[in-house]
Parts: C-alpha cells; structure tokens; sequence
C-alpha cells in the first residue's frame, strides 16, 4: 500500500489533480490519501468533483467504501468531508444496514451536528467508543483519527457551558492513555485541527472542574498532564502559548497546591525528630496558602520515589554535596513579593525578594542546598532583604515569622490557627 500511494501522489502531481491518468486500482486508492495528502487534495473542488464523479460511473461499492474513510477523517472544516458526506447520504441505500443504523442515528452526512451529538454522549458517559468499534474499525485506528481530533474539540466547547456531572475526565484518560503523552499530537489530521482541538478539550476541562469538588479537579489535573504537560516546566511552556493565559493561571494554582500537600505529606513520612514541629509549620504556611501563587518541591534522595509518584516530573532535587541529606526536604514558594524556601527538620527558613537575580528561580530541576543557605544571612537584622529564620524560640517562632511576612510582603493574617 505505501508503495501505491506514492505512485498515486505521483501522478496526481504530475497531472495537477488530473485522475483519468489512474487505473482503477489506483482511483480506489486514493482516499487513503485524500485527507493527509501535503498537496491539499482535500480542498480541492475540481478534483472532488471528477473523483466522485468517477466514483459514480465506475465504483458501485464506492459509498460503503468510503463510509469508513469518511468517518475517521471526519473533519467539519474540511471540503472533502463536506462533499463525500453529502454525496454518501444520497446514495445510503448502498451501505449495510448497521452502517445505515448507525449513519441515521447520529446524523452523520451533517458533520457539525454529528461531532457535536457524539461529543455530547461522550459527556454523558454513553459507550460510543465501543459503538463504533462494533463497526470493525479498530481502537487504534481510532485514537489516531482526525475524527476523534473533532469529537474532543467539540466536547471542549461543550464544557465551557457544561452543568451536570461527568466523569469525562477519567474516560478520556483512560481512551487516551494508549498513546502516551501528548496524545493529540499523535492524531492524523490537520495542524489547525490538532491545534485546536488541544487548545478547546484543555480551556474545557479547566473552566468546567473551576466549579466542581476537589477529586475531580484532581482527575482533571491528570488528563491536562497527560494532554499537555505541566505549563510550569521549560519543556513544556511551548505547548501552553495558544492556551488562554487565564486557564494556564488556574492550572498553576491548581499545581501550587498539589505541591502545597506533597511537602507537608513527605515531611510527616521522612524522618523527623519533632512531629510536633510538623505539625505546628503545616499549621502556619497552611494559613498564608491563599496568598501563594507558586510553588515547588525540592527533595534529596529519600523522597525521589514519592515525588516521581505524586509529581511525576514535577520538582526539584538537591545536588549531591555538603549539607545535603538523603531525607532533605524543601518548599519554594512565593508570596507576595518575596520567594520563601522552608525546609524539613530543624532545616532554616529562608526568604528573599522576588526577582533577586543571585538567586535561582522557580521550577529548576536541581538546586544547590549549601549555596542557598549561605546566600542568606541569619535574622533580618539591619532590614537585609535577603534573610533566614529558624524556627525558634519552640514556644512563639511563628509570630516573628508573621511580623517579616508582613513587614516584607504586606500580607497580614486576621488570625493565626496554630497559635
């Protein structure tokens, strides 16, 4: 087949679209071409015109041939899923029963109405996968189609506007998943559609989960990572350019607190010597949490498993050398206008102004421990800008943290919980 569509290409380039140059063999061959071609024989009326034509003259089986193609390229911006449809839908008669059923059911020869009622029983958790799996088109091929390319585009419209509950989330996880990260990019189809398609189902799900309980915007969280990666990290920031900076916005704050809630759970299972301690810094940094716009987790060794599991790609670990310890353990995190890093065990806290260039940012795959400690001089004595606290005297450290915080930043607490 590879072989015959190069040929096909061939002649067709060399004719510009003129098809009486191909034998039979080669006219059947062509819609396998016809939606991926470079040369855009999709959008070119001339030439769906004299191929369907032909198709009329010379290939009864042609409409069940084409069902199939049509389908899976099903693209309601595209000329040629435009015209194949309507020129299938008026010779129906050809196809099989089921095909007819299924045709009928959904409405198919219109394609906008066909994508938007699939999308919609998508949403509504209906077994439409295995519908049209039952047609013998294989799930792979289906995951890779320019059709369900349009099915989530739609279903990303439909979200922004979308009231009940769904667990849409985890059923495109789970249809999904066989192609990995980045799913859409492995989809045959056009690079507008592909764009677009990722950009609607992202902007969806976002605005859709804004307004649902905490274990669904979790199950959203994976999807969006698996769709699109993390918007936080450099390998991934390309792919967040065309995504409303407003739903990259709350998926970030969505991440802080996941990072938020994996600092103070890997405090509480590595070692400590003072649980209290724990418990009394979860406490405070809890009260300041809607005031954090970002956050990131640094961890030595010990935690790497826990945090692959949790996180994924999603932190940071200390380079190996002094002052580091296996069970180290650090959050980055900003609010108000300075960077706070805390650290697990009688570990320093360490503050200083956002945007300080000596100091490394947020979001870097490793950091060094000893440099940052040392780049901090104890106590904000003398109103140094870049300082460290520890968290004594037992009894009170938190109102000297308070003070700082809101000498520093301008952020007040109405009340602190743990003191």
């Amino acid at each position: 087949m590879p072989n015959l569509l190069k040929e096909v290409e061939r002649k067709l380039i060399e004719g510009q679209g003129n098809i009486a140059e191909l034998d039979r063999r080669q006219c059947k061959a062509i819609p396998f071409l016809l939606w991926t071609s470079p040369q855009g024989w999709s959008e070119n009326e001339q030439f769906l015109q004299d191929y369907l034509a032909w198709a009329d003259r010379n290939w009864r089986a042609g409409p069940r041939q084409l069902w199939r193609h049509y389908l899976l390229n099903m693209d309601p911006g595209s000329l040629a899923t435009r015209c194949i449809g309507a020129w299938i839908e008026t010779r129906a008669d050809r196809l099989s029963l089921t095909l007819q059923a299924f045709s009928k059911k959904w409405d198919l020869f219109k394609p906008n109405q066909a994508i938007a009622r699939l999308g919609s029983a998508l949403l509504a958790n209906a077994e439409v996968i295995a519908e049209i799996e039952s047609l013998k088109i294989g799930r792979d091929t289906l995951l890779k189609s320019a059709f369900l390319l349009s099915v989530l585009e739609t279903i990303g419209e439909q979200l922004k506007h979308y009231q009940q509950s769904t667990d849409i989330a985890l059923t495109l996880k789970s249809l999904l998943s066989p192609l990995g990260d980045t799913p859409t990019h492995k989809m045959q189809g056009p690079a507008d559609l592909r764009e677009g398609a990722l950009r609607s189902i992202v902007e969806g799900l976002v605005k859709w989960a804004e307004n649902q309980e905490q274990i669904i915007i979790k199950q959203t969280l994976d999807l969006i990572y698996q769709l699109i990666g993390d918007p936080r990290l450099p390998q991934c920031q390309g792919r967040w350019q065309a995504i409303d900076t407003a739903v990259r916005e709350v998926v970030e704050q969505w991440l802080t607190k996941v990072t938020i809630d994996a600092f103070f759970r890997f405090m509480r299972e590595l070692h400590t010597d003072r649980d209290d301690m724990v418990h009394e810094r979860e406490g405070f940094w809890r009260a300041y949490e809607r005031a954090i716009t970002r956050a990131w987790l640094i961890t030595g060794r010990d935690g790497e498993p826990l945090a692959i599991k949790l996180l994924d790609k999603s932190f940071g670990k200390f380079a190996p050398g002094a002052n580091v310890h296996r069970d180290h353990l650090g959050l980055m995190f900003r609010i108000g206008s300075y960077v706070v890093l805390e650290m697990n065990k009688t570990g320093s806290t360490l503050f200083w102004p956002a945007g300080d260039q000596d100091m490394p940012g947020f979001f870097l795959p490793e950091y060094n421990r000893a440099s940052l400690i040392n780049s901090c001089p104890q106590g904000p004595d003398y109103g140094a800008a870049r300082f460290k606290m520890k968290h004594m005297p037992t009894n009170g450290w938190y109102h000297k943290y308070v003070h700082q915080i809101y000498y520093k930043t301008n952020i007040k607490l109405k009340f602190l919980t743990s003191a």
